[in-house]
């Protein structure tokens, strides 16, 4: 993601906001934030017409009227050359909005997936201060035992992998 995509977010989140518009607008981010990286890069590439791009990505955002905030930050992207940079704005934006409600994402890694039960425990266990964690789960066949989180940049590591090294350093430097 660029620099410039979470302050694009900052100002369309508040637009939005402001406006009443945020709810009814949801939906359509989600789906801009879906965007294969592919089709991404389409968006920013220079050799396809500016105006080819633009009309594109409005047609695939259910064609806003160029007055409304959507269609404004369209043409801003467009004029900004940052078009391909809009599937990022609208990813930092439901970021920011899934953060002032209290909601914090993160990714559950172990060996084979965790039951229901044990996901709905850990997401009690961090969830705190009012924070609510939602936690997605995918297999790794290079922890042998134990789990590892990821919440943003924090890395909580339960692995045996991570013990074991850990009793490696430990020996090394006795």
């Amino acid at each position: 993601m660029s620099k410039a995509a979470p302050r694009y977010a900052k100002a369309l989140l508040e637009s939005l906001s402001a406006s009443g518009e945020l709810e009814k607008t949801v939906p359509v981010l989600r789906g801009l934030a879906s965007v294969p990286d592919d089709l991404s890069a389409r968006l920013g590439d220079p050799t396809i017409p500016s105006a080819s791009r633009e009309s594109a990505l409005l047609s695939a955002l259910g064609s806003p009227a160029s007055g409304s905030i959507l269609g404004r930050l369209v043409s801003l992207l467009s004029a900004r050359r940052r078009l391909g940079e809009a599937p990022a704005v609208a990813a930092s934006l439901l970021e920011q909005l899934e953060s002032r409600s209290g909601i914090v994402r993160g990714k559950v890694r172990a060996r084979e997936l965790l039951s229901p039960s044990q996901i709905s425990s850990l997401q009690k266990t961090l969830s705190v201060h009012g924070a609510k964690v939602e936690l997605s789960q995918e297999s790794d066949p290079n922890i042998l035992g134990g789990f590892r989180i990821q919440l943003g940049s924090t890395v909580l590591d339960a692995t045996a992998n991570n013990q074991l090294n850990q009793a490696r350093r430990a020996l090394l430097s006795a």
